[in-house]
C-alpha cells in the first residue's frame, strides 16, 4: 500500500486567506454567491462526490479515523474536535493563526485558518473572498474546479472543490469542503480534506469535526507569529 501524499502537497499549498486590500461589495454580476443557494439544515455537512468512479488506484492508503479529541489553540483563540492521533501544524504568520492536521498517511487533511475580519463584512463577501482563496491556491492544479457557494443557516458558507493530483504514476481525485464564517471581528475558515472515494467514509467524522469548531471572540491574533 502506498502513501499518495496528495494531501501533503495540499498543506504545502496552503497559503494566507487574508485579503491584501479591503474586500468591497460584489455586484450582481459578479460570481454566484452564496445568497442566491438554497441553504442547508443547521448544522454543517460534508459533502461527498456522486462522481467519484474510477475510484482510486488500490494501492493508495485508506485513511481511517478512530474517534475526535479535543483540540485547543495555545492562545485560547479556537477550539475543535479532531481525528485521534493527527498531529498539530502550525504555519505562522503575522495576523492570521493557521493550523493543519493530518493523518499519519498524509491522504487526508483539516485545517484551521483564523484572521482578523475586515469591517462589515457581508456574506456576498465571505464568499468571494473564499472563491479568491480556493483559485489562487487550487486553480493551476489539473481538474481543478469549485462548486456552487452553499450559505448555511449558521450564517457560514461552504464551497465544495477538487482537483487531481498523480504522485509516482498514482493518480486519484482530491476533494475537499471550505467552510468560511465570521465570528465578531474574525474569519474563520475550516477545511476537510482527502482521496475523493474515500470522503464517503469520513463524512461521519468530518461532520462532528467542523460542527464542533468554535472561536473566543475575546482572544486577540498575534500580531506577529
Amino acid at each position: 500500500m502506498t502513501s499518495l501524499g496528495a494531501i501533503a502537497l495540499f498543506g504545502s499549498l496552503l497559503g494566507s486567506c487574508t485579503p491584501n486590500t479591503p474586500e468591497t461589495k460584489p455586484s450582481a454580476s459578479a460570481s454566484p454567491t452564496a445568497s442566491s443557494a438554497a441553504k442547508t439544515p443547521d448544522t454543517k455537512s460534508v459533502a461527498t462526490s456522486p462522481d467519484a468512479s474510477p475510484k482510486s488506484d488500490a494501492r493508495i492508503i485508506k485513511v481511517k479515523i478512530d474517534g475526535l479529541e479535543p483540540y485547543k489553540h495555545p492562545s485560547g483563540l479556537f477550539q475543535i474536535d479532531v481525528p485521534k492521533g493527527w498531529k498539530p501544524q502550525e504555519n505562522k504568520k503575522p495576523n492570521e493563526v493557521i493550523v493543519l492536521w493530518f493523518d499519519p498517511s498524509k491522504n487526508a487533511l483539516l485545517s484551521v485558518d483564523v484572521f482578523k475580519a475586515p469591517t462589515e463584512t457581508t456574506t456576498e463577501q465571505l464568499t468571494l473572498l473564499l472563491q479568491t482563496f480556493l483559485k489562487s491556491t487550487f486553480g493551476s492544479r489539473a481538474g481543478f474546479s469549485a462548486e456552487k457557494p452553499i450559505q448555511q443557516k449558521d450564517g457560514s458558507v461552504q464551497i465544495v472543490w477538487s482537483y487531481d493530483e498523480s504522485i509516482k504514476n498514482i493518480t486519484a481525485k482530491v476533494q475537499g469542503n471550505s467552510f468560511i464564517s465570521r465570528n465578531g471581528d474574525k474569519i474563520s475558515l475550516i477545511t476537510t480534506g482527502g482521496v475523493a472515494d474515500q470522503i464517503p467514509a469520513l463524512k461521519e467524522s468530518f461532520d462532528r469535526v467542523v460542527n464542533s469548531y468554535k472561536v473566543d471572540p475575546t482572544i486577540a491574533i498575534p500580531a506577529t507569529p
